[in-house]
């Protein structure tokens, strides 16, 4: 039986969010009582609207700000800016093993590499799995220890989560990760900063497929596919759904000349654009011309800012 509308109470600082955006909080507000909410919310009010994680009844990362700041490692990144149709996806992991197979596979038929991020739980149950994502070329990130709540971690305890994390996978793996995926999409200035001094660089999203409350398949193709740009992160888990719509998003993105490479390429795109502007800015019209750009490849930069 349809539930009647209910009466949603919002408090939005006047002096710091315009009228057009006031109008969009107290729409999706009206919506979210009607339960007539889109497959994806608009972005139009960075900071005030974002996505709900597992668990949780408030927003968890609002997406990234409507400027795109320079890149840092102590903030987190939710896009990475690049002149290339260049798409990465993001996959948590801390349960859904047994369609991994399945999910590289599809992978693989369309030559689409990835960013995995595991728990160290995760890797500790299931490390043949974790041990095959390095060998299928994909790469590979932190998701914690445990699927804790960062926010709830004192500063001891959030080093802790992460760098042994780390040292765990790198047993499992001979892999050291550089990238963290907070648990929950939990992230603030003091995570990425203790993220940052581990050397991990914070990663979000730019799009939520929202997968982990199993959506039929096209659902999760409409919330990709229309919604890509250069640089975006796609957030996905492996779901039955998730495998489901991966074929379609894959196909669509490939025909429209998208190619999906793991997050860490990105971040190494970008650094190579920001180190060829440095050295035309120094030399001028005195500068070399450039050469062809070479495929994107794993990050491996120890820069701390981009």
């Amino acid at each position: 039986m349809r539930k009647g509308p209910a009466f949603v109470a919002i408090h939005v600082p006047a002096r710091r969010v315009g009228s057009a955006a006031l109008a969009a909080v107290l729409l999706a507000a009206l919506a979210a009582g009607l339960g007539l909410l889109p497959d994806v919310l608009p972005a139009a009010v960075p900071g005030v609207l974002g996505n709900v994680a597992p668990g949780s009844a408030t927003p968890a990362a609002a997406g990234p700000p409507a400027e795109a700041a320079p890149l840092r490692a102590d903030t987190p990144v939710y896009r990475v800016p690049v002149d290339e149709q260049l798409v990465a996806f993001a996959v948590n992991l801390d349960w859904g093993g047994e369609l991994l197979p399945d999910m590289l596979a599809v992978l693989d038929r369309y030559g689409a590499r990835v960013t995995f991020f595991p728990t160290a739980r995760f890797a500790e149950l299931e490390p043949e799995l974790v041990r095959g994502l390095v060998r299928a070329g994909h790469e590979l990130g932190n998701h914690g220890w445990r699927h804790d709540h960062p926010k709830a971690l004192d500063d001891a305890a959030l080093r802790d989560h992460i760098v042994l994390a780390r040292q765990r996978l790198k047993e499992l793996t001979g892999v050291e990760t550089k990238l963290y995926a907070p648990p929950y999409g939990e992230v603030d200035a003091r995570i990425a900063r203790i993220a940052a001094g581990t050397g991990h660089w914070t990663v979000m999203w730019t799009i939520d497929t929202v997968d982990w409350r199993r959506p039929a398949p096209e659902v999760i193709v409409r919330r990709v596919v229309p919604h890509v740009q250069p640089g975006a992160i796609v957030l996905m888990h492996p779901t039955e759904p998730t495998l489901a719509a991966l074929p379609s998003i894959l196909e669509e993105l490939t025909a429209r000349g998208w190619r999906v490479v793991p997050v860490g390429a990105l971040l190494e795109r970008r650094s190579q654009r920001t180190a060829r502007r440095r050295t035309s800015q120094r030399c001028g019209s005195s500068c070399p011309r450039r050469q062809k750009a070479t495929p994107p490849r794993p990050y491996s930069a120890a820069s701390s800012s981009l």
